[in-house]
């Protein structure tokens, strides 16, 4: 990840406000397969009539960030919101890379640090009130999950794979025990499976894990998927 700082280019008209005034973390997709400040501010500025930019970072489809605005800046995220909110885009229309998610958990933590904030603070652009989008284009409820937990494991993206006849490798016979029973039992398979594909982790990617191409930290996750949507 590179951080291209571009704050001493970025035209600004908002106004500032304290950093203590930002209580939330926004989520945006640009909508668009690709993107950057330099692609997004004619639409802003020429159509929108906007003399700020929408976000404070925009997160590039290799994973790099352009750092558009200080957190002191009012930008134009959402409106009736932007006053207590940080904008952060991931650039992309519904389909994030690895890359960009990585770098959007780093970028969010460090905001949620500096901002005094928790995973339950980063909402997605729809759930702000008075909102009607698809932004961000992500199930923010797995977001805040691998925010809460440290877990970088896109939903979308295959746990790492043991080669073909390799036997899997578990820390502990407990936990080789509760894998060989969760996998004998069917109905409890089934109900795992559902609560975790709810709460935000891919069908395939379970199929994986059911197939023993999983490590603990994937069986680990699979079981706190299922707690998050037992105790909805």
């Amino acid at each position: 990840m590179v951080i291209i700082d571009i704050r001493n280019v970025t035209p600004r008209t908002n106004g500032t406000r304290k950093e203590t005034a930002i209580k939330k973390i926004a989520r945006h997709h640009s909508a668009t397969p690709t993107g950057s400040w330099e692609a997004f501010w004619p639409y802003w500025n020429k159509t929108k009539g906007w003399g700020t930019g929408g976000y404070h970072e925009i997160i590039l489809r290799n994973g790099d960030v352009q750092l558009c605005y200080d957190p002191v800046e009012i930008t134009n995220g959402i409106a009736n919101h932007n006053t207590s909110t940080y904008h952060i885009c991931v650039v992309g229309n519904g389909s994030f890379t690895d890359a960009q998610e990585k770098t959007f958990d780093e970028r969010c933590k460090l905001a949620m640090k500096r901002f005094g904030l928790s995973a339950a603070d980063i909402l997605g652009h729809n759930e702000f009130s008075g909102a009607s989008t698809s932004c961000p284009g992500i199930d923010m409820s797995m977001v805040r999950t691998r925010l809460a937990t440290g877990n970088n494991t896109v939903a979308d993206t295959k746990a790492p794979v043991k080669k073909e006849g390799e036997e899997l490798e578990f820390s502990s016979g407990t936990l080789r025990k509760e894998w060989e029973t969760f996998l004998n039992s069917k109905a409890q398979r089934e109900i795992a499976v559902q609560a975790a594909v709810k709460a935000g982790y891919s069908e395939k990617w379970i199929k994986d894990m059911e197939e023993g191409k999983a490590t603990d930290g994937d069986i680990v996750m699979l079981g706190l998927g299922a707690l998050i949507r037992v105790n909805k």
